[in-house]
């Protein structure tokens, strides 16, 4: 103390600016000398840290929003953190997503999709496991082998519209949705169901599937502070432990686990082909028929798990958004209505793809919701890429949203509207050809990781 009293007065405050002078002009200058410093910015600071930019858009879940703007000002390539670039290309887009590219899956976002520690089909950053796990999902995600899942299918869906004629009120379009898909998937996977539809139909959401669901708004947090999550964790437990008082985001996930566990060991405790078929609908379930194919136990019910989350929540997303669209298009419905009158209303899949109205719904429909918004980072292999005329060094990771080109206003003139008959013909007695149309309808992306569930 003696020393800093002897130096010259406003010392102490002249060397904290003279540091503080010193990182920024090294941060600066670590900016413009690095490998990516030809890239436009989102930010100031995204090229010092992706907490500074990328984090705070992705945890207020408007990322895939802002994005296509700040691209619209700056162009196809966009830096969203140090090593990351966002990019809103097609072409660019074929070139990272097309069959038997070398771009792998980031494993920083990937990971946080991880099952107990046993990767499923959509976590596997490999390509050489993912194809072998597609091959063996393929068995029951086949186009040949979706028809055969109608009846199971259709046990559902009768349920849940009687549970919808019995409501004395309107229905919560996205909740009633997601209880269908809930129990229509855990079907498919587990051989039985997690009640979904009982619980919404008696005015409530069934916390095991809202809290699996409200886990995908925690990802910036597992992705970005994977640290601060694990604490969070282990505070949870403590609690838990303590007063026996557990958060409901947590007792919801408990009561998943425990709910998945306890129907896999019952699938499984039945010999030969009996453990992989399912009692409601005599089709294969997912996790039987991986078990049988000599997945591992703990794998198979990872991916029976996963099965829940990613995928089948855009879907039941998309169906209520088709039905909100349908109820404000009375026209358009109406005369697909008389449509599937005219074929006695056929539940056969290949009957309903014949009709023109019905397949420009569903494509309208998916497009319109854009269900699917996350960002799809890969990394750039060894050698680098060139890209819109700028070279991005290997390990850069690239990331861009599917569902940017579904709302391309070249590609869909008025793209925020939902309109069936941009599909169709103007008589709209058949499906109308548009090559550029086509090309920019991504919505279960391309390549060796296009959705399995696009069937």
């Amino acid at each position: 103390m003696a020393l800093l009293s002897s130096l010259p007065s406003g010392w102490l405050a002249y060397a904290i600016a003279g540091i503080l002078i010193a990182v920024i002009v090294r941060l600066l200058y670590r900016v413009r000398t690095d490998p990516l410093s030809h890239v436009p910015n989102a930010g100031l600071l995204a090229p010092i840290s992706r907490l500074a930019w990328a984090f705070p858009h992705e945890y207020r879940g408007t990322i895939t929003l802002d994005l296509p703007k700040l691209h619209d000002k700056l162009g196809p390539l966009v830096r969203i953190g140090p090593t990351e670039v966002s990019f809103y290309s097609l072409d660019a887009y074929d070139v990272i997503h097309k069959a038997g590219s070398k771009f792998e899956k980031d494993p920083r976002v990937y990971g946080g999709f991880v099952q107990d520690g046993h990767p499923a089909l959509f976590s596997i950053t490999d390509p050489g496991e993912h194809a072998r796990r597609r091959r063996l999902m393929g068995q029951v995600y086949n186009r040949s082998k979706v028809p055969l899942l109608e009846e199971l299918m259709l046990h559902h869906i009768t349920h849940w519209t009687r549970c919808i004629a019995r409501s004395p009120q309107a229905v919560d379009l996205p909740v009633s949705c997601r209880a269908l898909e809930a129990d229509i998937i855990s079907d498919f996977s587990f051989g039985t169901t997690v009640g979904a539809i009982g619980a919404w139909a008696n005015g409530g959401e069934l916390a095991m599937v809202a809290k699996n669901d409200e886990l995908a708004s925690w990802m910036p947090v597992i992705t970005n502070l994977p640290g601060l999550w694990e604490k969070l964790e282990s505070l949870q437990t403590c609690l838990a432990t303590i007063t026996g008082y557990q958060p409901a985001l947590w007792r919801g996930l408990g009561d998943f686990v425990e709910w998945s566990h306890n129907s896999f060991n019952t699938l499984t405790k039945s010999k030969g082909e009996d453990a992989a078929i399912n009692p409601t609908s005599g089709f294969p379930t997912l996790a039987g028929t991986l078990t049988r194919s000599g997945l591992p136990a703990l794998t198979a019910l990872a991916e029976a798990k996963e099965n829940m989350g990613p995928g089948t929540d855009t879907t039941s997303a998309s169906l209520a958004h088709v039905l909100w669209a349908l109820a404000h298009n009375a026209s358009f419905q109406d005369e697909l209505y008389r449509d599937l009158k005219r074929v006695g209303f056929s539940t056969d899949m290949t009957t309903l793809e014949g009709i023109p109205r019905m397949r420009a719904c569903v494509k309208e429909g998916v497009r319109w919701a854009g269900a699917a918004a996350a960002m799809l980072p890969r990394v750039v292999p060894q050698g680098g890429v060139e890209l819109h005329g700028m070279f991005l060094p290997e390990g850069t990771i690239l990331t861009s949203s599917p569902i940017w080109y579904l709302r391309d206003a070249t590609a869909f003139p008025n793209p925020d509207e939902f309109n069936p008959y941009r599909w169709m013909t103007p008589d709209a007695t058949e499906l109308r050809q548009d090559s550029l149309r086509d090309k920019y309808y991504i919505p279960f992306s391309k390549g060796a990781n296009v959705c399995i569930g696009n069937q």
